[in-house]
């Protein structure tokens, strides 16, 4: 059982704890910009040097959207299929899921 200056400290600090803003949502249109726009292009069509050099995939093409999954867009930010490099050591979960929602984001019909 808690001595009640422990239960009073305990209190504060949980009290402290609520009142701090949440942790910032991630910013997934920032980080593509800063990893993704070399070779897939700002509007995600891979229409830069670099993503003709390599075959970069057109991310904006809505046939892509639509036949590839959440899951496997994750894996390849984690994996780094082809020339692209993984991002599994650099990004954390919460960095590569909002990654994958700017994948989304560049859907063209």
């Amino acid at each position: 059982m808690l001595s009640k200056p422990a239960r009073l400290g305990l209190f504060a600090t949980l009290s402290l704890l609520a009142s701090l803003p949440a942790q910032a949502e991630v910013d997934g249109q920032q980080l593509y910009r800063q990893h993704c726009v070399k070779c897939h292009a700002a509007d995600g069509r891979a229409n830069t040097l670099r993503g003709w050099l390599y075959f970069a995939q057109n991310l904006s093409k809505a046939k892509w959207q639509d036949n590839t999954s959440d899951r496997e867009i994750l894996e390849a930010i984690q994996d780094g299929p082809r020339a692209m490099p993984s991002f599994a050591d650099t990004l954390n979960e919460a960095e590569q899921l909002a990654l994958v929602r700017a994948v989304r984001d560049l859907r063209k019909p």
